[in-house]
């Protein structure tokens, strides 16, 4: 597996990231760090998230997560990075990791297994989840540490997205075609729009 750096003005390609200095199952999704300087690169069909200098490609460090860790973001206001894994069927199924991702701090409950695509708020205190195989997404607080809603969605709830001002959320639904909107703050839904 590979991570590809491109040059977005002429859409060439300037590095690759791989063998034999960095051996990734299934490079998934990435995310940066706050000041842009490591790349945090999930094995979907591992349980490692692998670390890399965003400039060099130079290999930093892999650190095991769990079982088929998806995507990977980091929080506005601390920088920790929390890593969703698909595989897992409890449900303390994110996984949290100390700036830089030196180290596992702690797993999420997020009252559900498998979530896929997360979506971390603009100010670092909500974290949203796509719940691949309960048809529902979970809202978690980190302020009060707990998760406040378990929203219905479609069929395999796989990815999210959220506003700027973290008003309402994107749950984008993989077999039925549809994407649900919901109401970040109450877990309402707000509506469905159908592809």
């Amino acid at each position: 597996g590979t991570a590809t750096r491109l040059d977005a003005t002429t859409w060439n390609v300037i590095r690759k990231v791989a063998l034999p200095a960095i051996d990734m199952n299934n490079p998934h999704n990435m995310w940066t760090d706050r000041s842009q300087r490591l790349i945090y690169q999930t094995e979907w069909f591992d349980s490692k998230l692998t670390v890399f200098e965003r400039e060099t490609g130079k290999f930093v460090r892999r650190v095991s997560v769990g079982d088929a860790p998806s995507h990977v973001m980091t929080r506005t206001d601390t920088d920790d990075v929390h890593v969703a894994l698909n595989g897992e069927e409890g449900p303390q199924s994110v996984v949290e990791l100390s700036p830089g991702a030196n180290s596992v701090q702690r797993r999420v409950d997020i009252g559900r297994g498998h979530p896929h695509a997360h979506w971390m708020s603009a100010d670092g205190k909500t974290m949203v989840t796509p719940n691949a195989f309960t048809a529902d997404s979970s809202i978690f607080d980190f302020p009060s540490n707990h998760t406040t809603s378990i929203v219905p969605t479609g069929a395999i709830a796989i990815a999210t997205g959220m506003m700027p001002d973290s008003s309402k959320y994107y749950v984008s639904n993989f077999l039925d075609s549809t994407i649900t909107v919901i109401q970040t703050q109450t877990g309402n839904v707000l509506g469905t729009i159908n592809l």
